[in-house]
């Protein structure tokens, strides 16, 4: 039930005419509430009303007695301003100023004997003492400027005595003196670094740079910055570490990175502004410090030093400066000096030549910064451990170019050795078993007997030997890159002992530095020595080419094959130089062989092919009668050939250049036969002719003299031509021997079978008497085969 609104009542015939019971109470109800409502507010505004009007009751009250004050001071004002009292005060004024003319002068003696002291006590608190050094700067820095408020209470000297005069002067030039000596140990100490440097004295420090030079907070953290920053680039300045820079100046340039942001955010701005205004606590000369030193005799000096002094207390701007400035100042030398570490590290690796110091440093230095780095708040660590990384990444990419490209050292190597080539003298080959191999003191070291058989052994004269040795260097030196290479993927890089990193940071920085660093110095040396390797292909393929055609061709293909031998028998395991210098093989091969071939084809070609009777023709058996053993010329020509490739070197004759050997020398022996043969054919022709041509005798006569005659001259072309058979028939034994010495490849070719028919047709033979031949000369061959070694 809603109560009715009591403000549209105007009397009682309204509310107990037109409203019912439960209504009337609730309107009662209502009207009790507004009353008492009302009833307060009234005692409100009345309780108000009076309590200003006490408030106005004592401000009048007060204003009277404030007049009666005034009256009095200026009755008694009036009173002294009196005439009497006025000439009173001029006499003793009078008087106080004789006095004050003695005390003036004791004060500048005073005074002078405080400046000379302060000299010295700054001099002996520079040079050492009891204390820390940084509390002994404080107290040098607060002497200091003592001696420059004495020096400036004399003011203009011309008025003064000589001797106060020539002290001050003296003073004054010394003042400076003294402000640079204190700086410069100030500067020494924020240069120092290190695990005995307290950040107190650090603080202390910057403390009497700022008494000495007058500076506030945020000079003082400027000139801190500016001095790290000169640390940093004296570190690295070629011109005061020429001889000496090595991995402790880019250690240490680190270190004064590292340390000056961490002592900026420990000492800046709190400890800094706090230390600033504790100097400002006290008068300069109340300092319990300076009423310590002895030299000074402060308990007798200070009354005579003036109100400027006595009261004198240094003015600092300790709060020029908040967090928010002193973040911005250290990010942007951060960024500065991270650029001049940087440079400095660039600038230092320029004078490092060893692949393996390089390594040492960045183990070093990137070990530093992991440890330190990662402590400055408010700074990533990973963007200068990328700076560090490219810096050194860059010079050992531009070391390992250099060093892969020292392969072409060999190709200048056979170039030079081919340039100034004497045959007989270049290509001397020594041989396992002379006098000077024999005469050796085998009792003495056994590496050097080791070294001259092997270099005997596989004919290393002094011309394969220089290049080898070069190769052997080069290939040691690309070894022990590859180790340290190896060396970087095995490194570990979780040096976090105080666990402040996460896992994935430390997984990341892992795979960063000991895989893709790695991976990009590996494919880098891949890419320089597939590309080293092919330049020398290209080098020697040329040289080759130019040495082909002349006349000393055979020595130099040995020359090169035994260069190719030793260089391929220590390949690097890639994939790209498996093929190194294969192509050049074959060519060289041909080479040799013709060279080798050469001298024996042109013996039997004038002693054995020339001969015209067999010999050992009454030892051939069988019916007919067929030869059972080569003629003397062919089995000289066999030993001949061995020989010559025993003196070119055993070391050359792998499978494939015997191989080659035989073809050349089969096809040189068909063409030196064929041609004998098509000689001793036409021979053969002309004397048949002759015989035909010569005139018969005379059929008119017939004596006993004409048909002996006739008798003989028909039974001589006959034995000539048994001869001729019997050579032919010798020949067909020694080719079908040659064949069993040359292998199948080679007697399978068709100028071979060829030559071979041809022959055998001069023979006048039946097959199978060929057969037996063949059977014959494979028996032979059989039992007298190790006799020919290299051909066997």
């Amino acid at each position: 039930m809603a109560t009715p609104d009591t403000s549209t009542l105007t009397s009682s015939a309204q509310v107990f005419g037109a409203h019912t019971l439960p209504q009337i109470r609730a309107i009662h109800k209502s009207l009790h509430v507004q009353i008492d409502e009302k009833a307060a507010r009234l005692r409100t505004q009345v309780g108000n009303s009076y309590r200003e009007l006490l408030g106005t009751a004592d401000t009048i009250v007060r204003m009277r007695a404030d007049m009666l004050a005034a009256q009095d001071i200026l009755s008694d004002m009036g009173a002294m301003c009196g005439r009497t009292v006025v000439g009173a005060k001029v006499a003793g004024l009078a008087k106080f100023r004789g006095r004050d003319d003695v005390e003036t002068s004791m004060s500048r003696v005073a005074r002078v004997k405080l400046l000379s002291a302060c000299g010295l006590a700054v001099a002996r608190l520079l040079k050492g003492g009891s204390g820390g050094r940084g509390e002994r700067l404080v107290l040098a820095a607060k002497v200091l400027v003592l001696k420059r408020l004495l020096v400036s209470s004399f003011g203009a000297v011309d008025g003064l005595d000589e001797d106060v005069r020539a002290s001050v002067e003296a003073a004054r030039k010394t003042l400076n003196s003294l402000r640079r000596r204190l700086l410069r140990a100030v500067e020494k100490v924020l240069e120092k670094i290190g695990d005995g440097v307290d950040r107190g004295d650090i603080l202390k420090a910057l403390t009497a740079y700022s008494l000495a030079s007058s500076s506030g907070a945020r000079d003082v953290l400027r000139h801190f910055l500016s001095v790290r920053a000169e640390a940093m680039t004296y570190e690295f300045d070629p011109e005061e570490h020429e001889n000496e820079r090595d991995t402790e100046n880019v250690l240490k340039g680190l270190d004064l990175y590292t340390r000056t942001l961490l002592d900026v955010q420990a000492l800046v701005p709190t400890k800094l502004s706090d230390a600033l205004f504790r100097l400002k606590k006290q008068h300069l000369l109340a300092d319990e410090s300076l009423q310590a030193l002895e030299g000074l005799r402060l308990d007798i000096y200070e009354k005579w030093c003036g109100d400027e002094i006595q009261y004198f207390t240094p003015f600092i701007r300790h709060d020029d400066l908040d967090g928010r400035q002193a973040r911005e100042m250290l990010t942007n030398w951060a960024t500065k000096g991270g650029e001049i570490l940087l440079q400095g590290l660039r600038r230092t690796l320029e004078h490092v030549s060893e692949f393996k110091t390089i390594v040492d440093l960045r183990t070093s230095v990137l070990h530093h910064w992991i440890k330190d780095g990662g402590k400055a708040r408010g700074f990533d660590p990973s963007i200068m451990l990328n700076g560090l990384r490219e810096a050194i990444d860059d010079r050992l990419l531009y070391i390992l170019e250099t060093k892969v490209a020292k392969l072409k050292l060999v190709g200048s190597e056979v170039t030079a050795t081919l340039e100034a080539w004497q045959p007989g003298t270049t290509d001397q080959h020594r041989s396992l078993w002379d006098e000077e191999m024999l005469d050796m003191d085998v009792s003495g070291d056994a590496n050097q007997v080791t070294h001259e058989v092997i270099s005997r052994l596989y004919g290393r004269n002094d011309a394969v030997a220089r290049v080898v040795t070069r190769y052997e260097s080069w290939h040691h030196l690309i070894d022990s890159v590859g180790d340290l290479i190896d060396q970087l993927k095995r490194q570990r890089w979780d040096d976090d002992v105080e666990e402040i990193e996460d896992e994935d940071v430390i997984a990341a920085r892992q795979k960063l530095l000991s895989k893709d660093d790695p991976e990009l110095l590996q494919k880098k040396l891949d890419e320089t020595t597939s590309e080293a390797f092919k330049e020398l292909n290209e080098h020697l393929a040329t040289a080759w080419k130019s040495k082909v055609d002349s006349v000393d061709n055979g020595p130099i293909s040995m020359y090169l094959l035994r260069i190719l031998r030793d260089i391929r028998g220590r390949l690097p395991k890639l994939e790209s130089i498996k093929s190194f210098g294969l192509e050049n093989v074959p060519s060289l091969h041909e080479k040799l062989a013709s060279h080798v071939s050469i001298s024996p084809l042109e013996e039997f070609a004038s002693t054995a092919l020339t001969r015209r009777r067999v010999a050992g023709r009454a030892l051939w058996e069988g019916e007919p009668a067929l030869p059972a053993q080569p003629s003397p010329g062919t089995f000289k020509l066999l030993r001949n050939l061995i020989m010559s490739m025993g003196d070119a070197g055993l070391d050359l004759w792998t499978p494939v250049a015997v191989s080659v050997l035989k073809r050349t020398f089969g096809r040189q022996l068909v063409e030196v036969w064929r041609k004998e043969l098509t000689s001793k054919a036409a021979d053969d022709q002309e004397t048949d002719e002759a015989s035909e041509e010569k005139p018969s005798p005379q059929e008119e006569s017939g004596s006993t003299e004409s048909g002996d005659s006739s008798t003989k001259s028909e039974k001589a072309p006959e034995e000539k031509t048994e001869k001729n058979k019997d050579i032919y028939i010798q020949w067909l034994y020694d080719i079908h021997l040659l064949q069993q010495c040359l292998g199948a490849e080679v007697s399978s070719e068709e100028s071979f079978k060829a030559f071979v028919d041809e022959v055998f047709k001069k023979t006048g033979l039946e097959s199978d008497a060929k057969d037996r031949l063949a059977k014959a000369s494979q028996e032979y061959w059989k039992r007298t085969s190790l006799l020919f070694g290299l051909l066997a």
